[in-house]
């Protein structure tokens, strides 16, 4: 029998001790023999695409405008999402909270838990303020049992915390095994789909940051997000990484509070300071796309001289690090600014975890300012891509991003020469072709 990864799905016919694909130690699991099926996966027989309606997949919200948005507009009767995150950062909360909601929208909903109490379920929902007579919890781990009380409830909506802890009679090993998450996770999709249920399954994170058992079990769901954020702070990002009903890469923004998760309307209001505030050196605002929505973001950076001792530092949170290097690279080609003997930290403000390419034009900005201790002109945005032989390059979407500058009271902003639209309102666009010019826009030469 082969024997496959449990962490990356990687396949071989002899055991070993440490994955080759992902380095995962004691990871590769016997597989046993497969098992046939006759029995019809979704219960549903031979149609013609044109007799197929779409009335009959008509999306249900969640009572939450910033999950649904992430969504793609609301459940999808009989979809299946895949929920993870890390270990106490409001996974179950915002599921309780979503499973409040859709109770008094779309009927019975049932909660499964697998590592809880019902009275640890009743805890957390008298904080939370939930009450409604249409949630239903049940404590369990064994599938078996699990499709009783789906058979006997006949709910709209099942949630699922989490898959790891169900365990299927029909498969061999502990839960949370390869073997116990590819059946426990096709039973309930198939459960999902031929009832035209909306199910949502919690999934553990590994170490890395990915899905336990990603192989087995992403490809059977629809929708695959995962909650980000710091402990130490409220904020909390929702993001989609896989979406059959959506686009991927959106992104939903919650504040962790007493009363539960609570939704940011104006993300790039609760990422900025106030505009009032005078501007300082090292600081620089990009509006970037998180999915079909843009976001003004501060990057912050600050340069010291090192001393001429020991290797200069190089740190960034919220920003590929990789890239970071290549730009200061580009910094010292094209500009001829040194900062081979200087401390690099760069920061995203309020925590958000930026990758794409747009804010490039930005870190540049704020190194610049930081190094030579003067202030971005106040109200000046910054976007665009930046090249080797140091052109700025475009980046896509970018009237969208114009806007959103232009409606958070910005008065300024530079932007790659290629763009040729016009102004969506009072703001001034500065196009530049290449970071010398930019530097000279900015004041910072």
């Amino acid at each position: 029998m082969p024997f496959v990864c449990s962490e990356c799905g990687y396949r071989s016919v002899k055991w070993y001790g440490r994955c080759p694909n992902c380095g995962a130690w004691d990871s590769l699991v016997e597989e046993g023999p497969a098992t046939e099926d006759d029995s019809s996966w979704i219960g549903e027989g031979l149609r013609a695409i044109t007799e197929i309606d779409l009335a009959e997949l008509k999306r249900v919200p969640t009572g939450l405008p910033e999950f649904d948005r992430l969504l793609g507009g609301g459940l999808v009767p009989g979809g299946v999402v895949l929920f993870g995150g890390e270990p106490g950062i409001g996974k179950s909360t915002l599921l309780l909270q979503l499973a409040d909601s859709l109770s008094g929208r779309c009927g019975k909903v049932l909660y499964v838990s697998g590592e809880e109490s019902e009275g640890q379920v009743k805890l957390r929902a008298d904080r939370l303020g939930v009450k409604s007579a249409d949630l239903f919890v049940l404590s369990e781990q064994a599938l078996a049992r699990v499709s009783a009380a789906i058979e006997r409830l006949e709910p709209s909506v099942l949630i699922v915390d989490s898959i790891q802890t169900v365990r299927s009679s029909r498969a061999e090993g502990a839960a949370g095994s390869l073997r116990q998450l590819r059946a426990v996770s096709g039973e309930l999709a198939q459960l999902a789909k031929s009832r035209g249920m909306a199910t949502l399954l919690v999934g553990h994170i590994t170490k890395e940051g990915a899905f336990a058992g990603p192989k087995t079990v992403e490809h059977l769901v629809d929708v695959a997000v995962y909650m980000e954020g710091s402990r130490a702070e409220d904020l909390r990002i929702v993001r989609s990484v896989k979406n059959r009903f959506g686009a991927t890469n959106e992104v939903a923004v919650f504040r962790m509070t007493e009363d539960g998760l609570r939704e940011v309307e104006n993300p790039s209001g609760f990422f900025l300071d106030d505009l009032k505030g005078e501007p300082r050196p090292g600081t620089a605002v990009a509006p970037i796309l998180e999915g079909t929505r843009p976001i003004l973001v501060e990057i912050q950076a600050l340069v010291s001289p090192t001393g001429g001792y020991g290797v200069p530092q190089r740190r960034a949170t919220g920003l590929d690090v990789n890239r970071v290097l290549l730009l200061l690279a580009v910094i010292d080609k094209r500009l001829s600014i040194n900062v081979s003997g200087a401390d690099v930290y760069l920061s995203i403000a309020g925590g958000l975890e930026v990758r794409e390419r747009g804010t490039d034009l930005g870190v540049i900005g704020a190194v610049v300012s930081s190094l030579r201790d003067r202030p971005i002109p106040k109200r000046t945005a910054i976007v665009g891509g930046v090249g080797l032989a140091g052109e700025v390059r475009p980046v896509k979407r970018l009237g969208e991003r114009i806007r959103e500058a232009d409606k958070m009271g910005y008065e300024r902003i530079l932007v790659p020469a290629s763009f040729k639209g016009r102004s969506p309102g009072k703001i001034d666009i500065v196009p530049v072709g290449s970071i010398e010019r930019a530097i000279a826009e900015l004041e910072l030469d």
